[in-house]
């Protein structure tokens, strides 16, 4: 069977995490190999779930089983492919990266097999494309190493966020094309027409030009499918400040909006649609082989595609099985049946998911510090953790022993989520969303989870007797004066006008502080524009999980908390807030609060069976002094 392998090192002068997040992005690496965008498929062979992938290669069709690769983060990369169609037999890969003084050494082994006569008179010309190809990819890496991206990467604290997105500042700063890939020709008049009508919205700050900029300039696969948080720390501009851009930009027909659906279990992209309506109560994950419920607020994510008419390009893959496309995860290994496997990790804390692939139940660590030792057991349908000690040195003993019947992949996964999602429960508290997407909702009679928001109702007191004496018409103006006034307050406070209700106006945030500052500064609004025409607001907020649904083709939210906050207002007098004893005290809010005159009572409220402890907080006299400090806790 004629072989060809090559094996390559290299120091670079870069921490070994940073050179081990280039080096394994498999994903760029095939790419620069020549391999074309791979399309895959699960089936079942010989009894196997296996994940099968199709490319073409040099005009070659190849076909290849592609079992799930192993890693340690920062140390080292195994991957290996069994072909079923095309010349070769086996392929794979071995990667290493060890520090080195003040720097790193890395090893690159790539190998094939084939079982074809007419290889062996190949095999020379493979060895040296294999290898011209792989100097090349560990030069590209070493060129963008040495650019001025590389101190503002090192200077952030280890272990906060995962060496993959960390090197994503490094790849902005410009990359070669054994990196980056191709750039699809743009039409160079659509994107300054389209770029003008985005421009015309004056939206504040640098994020517009930076975005029409980015279009133009980037690689495909940085335009294929965006995400604005990711965007807003590569570009150091504000989160929201970003998000609003891409929703404006959408408008202007820069970019779509997409809904990625992620699995909660594997966190990788179970599905994408092009509208909320085609969202489904329940979707399936190929990967884990599940059905699972769709939680809008919290698997549900918003990503941004450059639209077609200015650059036609497609989100492909190149290896799935790529580390960089799963962040969260600090370790992927084997374990043989019955059999005990030894490694070191580099943990940052012990707040960790580990599971096996393609079961649903992890077993959770929740610990301040990485422990010294973690003793994991895989048995059927479960994974037993043990943790000993506190580790002193930033690394942990890891011993994992399968009670399984066949081989398994054990995965050692970062509890917490990534922090560039723009999920559910960020966008529809976004003004903009509402706004320019007013149409954008789920299907009739699908609801969706949105997890935790902050809720805001108000309402007129003294308006029955303004229409009496002022007649309607001078009254209705008022009262729309009044809506504009309740619309900018919530707007100041990053809060969204979900609907108004005859003279009560409900009000979405995503922070519980934002809500209470709103609520002040439209009790001052009211007071300083109406209150010599008989008039004042009363106020009530809550927070909990609430549902969205589509109402005269409109997002809306129901459930308990939208019917404890409209409750906690009908509580309230003029000029006064509302708020449940455990919203209370809620530090920020308790801050914003302190000097307001306050009467706690207690009261039923409709459709809740215990009486409630609440908290009224009389907003009139002190409003100056509490809108200085909420300006002052803004800043």
């Amino acid at each position: 069977m004629p072989k060809s392998a090559v094996t390559i090192e290299r120091r670079y002068d870069a921490p070994a995490e940073l050179v081990w997040a280039l080096l394994t992005d498999t994903n760029r690496f095939d790419r620069a190999l020549g391999l074309g965008f791979a399309s895959y498929r699960w089936e079942t062979i010989d009894g196997r779930r296996v994940h099968v992938a199709r490319a073409r290669q040099n005009g070659v069709e190849m076909e290849w089983i592609e079992p799930p690769y192993e890693w340690i983060e920062g140390r080292m990369l195994e991957g290996a492919r069994q072909f079923l169609a095309g010349p070769a037999k086996t392929g794979g890969m071995r990667m290493e990266v060890e520090p080195d003084g003040d720097g790193a050494r890395a090893r690159v082994t790539v190998s094939g097999s084939s079982t074809q006569w007419y290889m062996r008179l190949l095999n020379p010309l493979v060895r040296a494309h294999l290898a011209g190809r792989t100097r090349a990819y560990l030069e590209a890496i070493a060129e963008l190493l040495r650019g001025p991206a590389l101190a503002r990467v090192t200077a952030e604290t280890p272990g906060v966020r995962p060496p993959a997105e960390r090197v994503a500042a490094l790849l902005d700063d410009g990359s070669k094309p054994a990196l980056s890939g191709g750039h699809t020709p743009v039409d160079h008049a659509e994107l300054e027409r389209r770029a003008e009508r985005l421009r015309s919205y004056e939206l504040p700050g640098a994020a517009s030009e930076r975005l029409i900029a980015w279009l133009r300039e980037r690689p495909d696969e940085d335009v294929a499918q965006m995400q604005p948080f990711a965007r807003a720390r590569g570009w150091g501009l504000d989160r929201r400040e970003v998000l609003r851009t891409f929703l404006h930009a959408t408008r202007a027909g820069l970019v779509d909006l997409n809904w990625q659906i992620n699995c909660p279990v594997c966190r990788v992209s179970a599905a994408v649609e092009d509208s909320l309506e085609k969202l489904g109560r329940q979707v399936h994950c190929e990967a884990c082989n599940i059905r699972y419920d769709v939680d809008f607020g919290r698997s549900v994510e918003a990503v941004f595609r450059c639209n077609a008419a200015v650059r036609p390009v497609t989100p492909g893959v190149f290896c799935a099985a790529s580390p960089a496309l799963r962040p969260h995860v600090i370790a992927q290994l084997r374990v043989e049946p019955g059999a005990v496997r030894d490694a070191v990790l580099p943990l940052a804390d012990g707040h960790l998911l580990l599971r096996t692939l393609g079961a649903q139940r992890p077993a959770v660590l929740e610990a301040a510090v990485a422990p010294a030792s973690l003793s994991v057991v895989l048995r059927p349908g479960e994974v037993e953790c043990t943790a000993t000690g506190a580790s002193s040195d930033g690394t942990t003993a890891l011993r994992v022993t399968s009670a399984l019947d066949e081989p398994a992949y054990v995965s050692i996964e970062r509890g917490a989520w990534s922090c560039d999602a723009v999920l559910g429960s960020v966008i529809a508290t976004l003004p903009e969303f509402v706004e320019l997407f007013a149409t954008e909702a789920p299907a009739a009679g699908l609801e969706l989870s949105v997890g935790r928001l902050v809720l805001l109702f108000s309402d007129l007191t003294g308006s029955t007797a303004l229409y009496e004496r002022v007649g309607d018409a001078r009254a209705f103006a008022i009262v729309q004066a009044h809506f504009r006034s309740m619309e900018r307050c919530a707007t100041a406070h990053d809060g969204t006008v979900v609907k108004t209700m005859g003279d009560a106006v409900m009000v979405s945030f995503s922070r519980i502080e934002d809500a209470v500052a709103a609520g002040i500064a439209m009790v001052a609004a009211t007071n300083d524009e109406h209150g010599g025409e008989g008039i004042s607001v009363k106020i009530g907020i809550h927070e909990g999980p609430c549902l969205a649904v589509r109402a005269n083709d409109r997002l809306d939210f129901f459930g308990t908390t939208v019917n404890v906050a409209a409750r906690l207002q009908a509580q309230a007098g003029p000029s006064e807030l509302v708020l449940a004893r455990e919203t209370a005290a809620h530090s920020a809010s308790a801050q914003l609060l302190r000097s307001f005159g306050t009467r706690r009572f207690r009261a039923s409220l409709k459709g809740i069976a215990a009486e409630q402890e609440l908290l009224g907080f009389d907003l009139r006299a002190p409003v100056a002094a509490a809108m200085e400090r909420a300006s002052g806790d803004e800043t």
